[in-house]
């Protein structure tokens, strides 16, 4: 309860000015009270539409008094021109001092359209309603605005949409199945994860999503912004297709794409020459890098002879591709991230030599300079153990680990200078997808509905009341010595960052960050490929 009163009186402030007419709502009662053993009651007046219900009380603009009595034994009384005012209540057949009673008006509209209220005040089955007035208040209001909620283009709007999705469903079923099996094999087997594959497993998943709300009739806020982000994703993709085609044909796209590969090729072969000579004044062992530039610049000449032959292929996907672009823009951020992929393909395996060869020295090193001091690795216990051999075997050993070491030593900077050249590379095509990913991201969990709402101060993002006394004018009350408290509920706005917080669930993705200990770690030793 509010106060000391026994009954609290909540009334929609938009019944100010009827003429009259009969009250509907809800009503609770708690336990009696130990000490004057009386009982607290809460009556929720919430419309004056019935939904065959018989009614709680009635509007009485005259000075007549209402003798009628409810069936349900309580019954209340109110004026409400030129303002809402109480004139009686009657509980269990015995009117209530109006000393004892709070009115409370609200806004019926602010609490029937927020979400976040009800879901900061829960209501529970059990609890002592009438001492903590406001999760039953928020339910009992909320509950019949559903039913009283009537409007036809609503009720059209939703079932177009719901019938839509159904149909996107059905559709994508199938290939769903397919697409999910073909991720499986790539992540287990290749330990390759392809953004287009998970970015329309994602979107399948978010119209699984849009259909449940739909179904359940929920005009959330998680249904909302997921309409609004795949809407808009839709829209920019469709304006990109149509933007790109009315400028350049499928054919142009696609001879940019080889050309473009084909002249990174050409600078990678450029590159391994400038690497054969002397790069930047260093001194390397001619030998080793003779080896690996020619090794590597038969890798670019198979680079090419790739593009060659995958050109009729390449040429039919790029099709598909294009129009596939249609569903969305992350769509298309995630076929150019593939794409990049593939173009790239041997570069990443470049990267991987390097790293294998680099990896293998430093490794060679360290045990070398293990068995120099008489240590080795227990791969066992995980640990560095002494060991010692009879005879005069030690001194051969040392000997032979002293030019082993030594040689690695001398090849240790010819292969770290190509060991650098491709991790370059493969950082800065890690930065190029890790750009493409956060686009995608953003795409995907686009809060621009939120902010909308926010920004026009939606009744939606109302997430928290108050209540503030306001004054009545007593000079037309019946009994202006025994008023009651008159009190206004309002409503407060919630944070956005709540709102985002709250609005959120597991098709939108978690926003992509490297794991920037493992990146070290992979740079310095090549032990983890990026």
């Amino acid at each position: 309860m509010l106060g000391n009163a026994i009954v609290t009186v909540l009334v929609p402030e938009q019944l100010e000015g009827e003429n009259g007419g009969h009250l509907y709502g809800r009503f609770t009662n708690s336990k009696a009270h130990p000490i004057d053993e009386r009982e607290s009651y809460v009556i929720v007046v919430t419309s004056m539409s019935s939904n065959k219900k018989p009614p709680i009380g009635c509007i009485n603009n005259d000075s007549r008094i209402q003798t009628r009595r409810s069936t349900r034994n309580v019954w209340v009384e109110l004026s409400t021109r030129p303002q809402i005012q109480l004139h009686s209540v009657r509980v269990c057949g015995d009117n209530v001092c109006l000393s004892e009673v709070n009115l409370v008006t609200y806004s019926y509209k602010e609490i029937c359209e927020s979400e976040l209220i009800s879901q900061k005040f829960l209501y529970r089955e059990g609890d002592d309603h009438a001492n903590n007035i406001v999760p039953y208040f928020v339910k009992s209001v909320q509950k019949d605005c559903k039913k009283m909620d009537s409007c036809w283009l609503v009720k059209i709007l939703l079932v177009s949409l719901l019938v839509l999705t159904k149909t996107i469903l059905c559709v994508t079923w199938l290939p769903k199945v397919l697409l999910e099996g073909l991720h499986y094999v790539l992540v287990n087997k290749f330990d390759y994860s392809s953004n287009l594959l998970k970015q329309t497993l994602l979107r399948i998943r978010q119209f699984e999503t849009l259909e449940h709300e739909l179904k359940e009739n929920k005009r959330t806020l998680v249904a909302g912004r997921l309409l609004a982000m795949i809407a808009i994703d839709t829209l920019l993709g469709v304006s990109v297709v149509l933007l790109v085609s009315s400028h350049a044909s499928l054919n142009d796209i696609y001879s940019i794409f080889c050309s473009s590969t084909k002249l990174l090729a050409s600078n990678v072969q450029h590159l391994l020459e400038w690497l054969r000579g002397a790069p930047a004044g260093l001194k390397l062992n001619q030998p080793l890098t003779q080896a690996l530039s020619a090794f590597f610049s038969y890798h670019v000449h198979l680079w090419r002879l790739y593009l060659d032959l995958a050109d009729p292929v390449l040429r039919s996907l790029a099709s598909v591709f294009f129009w596939l672009g249609m569903c969305g823009a992350s769509v298309q951020v995630a076929i150019l991230s593939d794409l990049m992929d593939l173009a790239t393909l041997h570069l990443y395996c470049f990267y991987v030599y390097a790293a294998r060869m680099h990896m293998l020295q430093i490794s060679l090193l360290g045990s070398q300079w293990r068995a120099f001091r008489g240590r080795k690795w227990n791969p066992l216990k995980q640990r560095v153990d002494s060991y010692e051999i009879e005879g005069g075997h030690m001194s051969l050993i040392r000997v032979l680990t002293a030019v082993i070491f030594t040689l690695v030593i001398f090849l240790l900077p010819t292969t770290t200078v190509y060991y650098l050249v491709f991790v370059s590379l493969r950082i800065g095509l890690n930065t190029v997808r890790g750009i493409l990913s956060l686009t995608m991201w953003v795409l995907n969990i686009n809060p621009l509905y939120l902010i909308l709402l926010n920004l026009i101060d939606s009744n939606r993002m109302k997430g928290d009341i108050y209540f503030a006394t306001q004054p009545i004018d007593n000079s037309r009350a019946r009994y202006p010595i025994a008023s009651p408290l008159a009190l206004h509920l309002h409503t407060w706005p919630t944070p956005l960052c709540e709102v985002l917080l709250y609005a959120h669930s597991d098709v939108f993705p978690a926003m992509p960050s490297p794991n920037w200990k493992a990146f070290f770690c992979s740079v310095v030793f090549g032990k983890d490929l990026l």
